[in-house]
């Protein structure tokens, strides 16, 4: 158990020095934002309504996968949760689409997320307990540190370590802002739709 000073990080520089820590890169992370940006762009509207959502986040996933395993990052695959670890520093990174990043409130996971997220992520231990205290005096758990690639509608991506609870994201203890993105205007990220996969990340509507 270690006590966490939460950081909301905008500087590019102090950011990079923090994923360098991370053995991560703010190029690779956008990169792999773009693969589920991408893929939801090719949803059309014969596709069932919760479909761009769906590429969005398997090919975030794979997009996680493709530019930054190696070293010592590799698949990770447990509680029904994707994404990539690196067991030497004790870290995991998933994905998720959000309802907005880079913005001064906390993202928010655009559909609810599963058990298994619950289960894998660093939780607080006075939140476990029922006890709602200043985020100053969260105190991190577990064995790795679980992180989210988070990705809006509009293009923008941070990487923040959020406390997971009752299938959302509770509050983000450290966030690092990626890219503010812009105004892609091609899909309408909505919670229309239930998905019967507790960890697919988001459920999306066409404009």
């Amino acid at each position: 158990m270690e006590n966490i000073s939460p950081e909301t990080i905008t500087d590019p520089e102090i950011g990079d020095l923090y994923l360098a820590r991370l053995e991560l890169e703010r190029e690779k992370l956008i990169a792999a934002g773009h693969h589920a940006l991408a893929a939801a762009a090719t949803a059309s509207p014969l596709h069932p309504t919760n479909a761009a959502g769906m590429f969005a986040y398997m090919d975030g996933v794979k997009g996680l996968r493709a530019e930054n395993l190696g070293g010592n990052w590799e698949i990770f695959s447990e509680e029904g949760v994707e994404g990539i670890r690196n067991d030497v520093l004790k870290l995991r990174v998933l994905f998720a689409n959000v309802n907005q990043a880079c913005r001064k409130a906390d993202p928010k996971a655009r559909s609810r997320k599963g058990a298994g997220s619950e289960r894998v992520a660093c939780g607080d231990m006075f939140e476990a307990a029922g006890i709602d205290l200043p985020i100053s005096v969260v105190k991190f758990h577990g064995d790795h540190k679980t992180y989210y690639l988070m990705v809006d509608q509009f293009g923008a991506m941070e990487l923040s370590l959020p406390v997971v609870k009752n299938g959302q994201f509770l509050r983000c203890i450290d966030r690092v802002f990626l890219i503010e993105g812009g105004d892609l205007d091609t899909v309408d990220f909505g919670i229309n739709e239930p998905t019967n996969d507790p960890d697919l990340d988001i459920v999306v509507s066409r404009k």
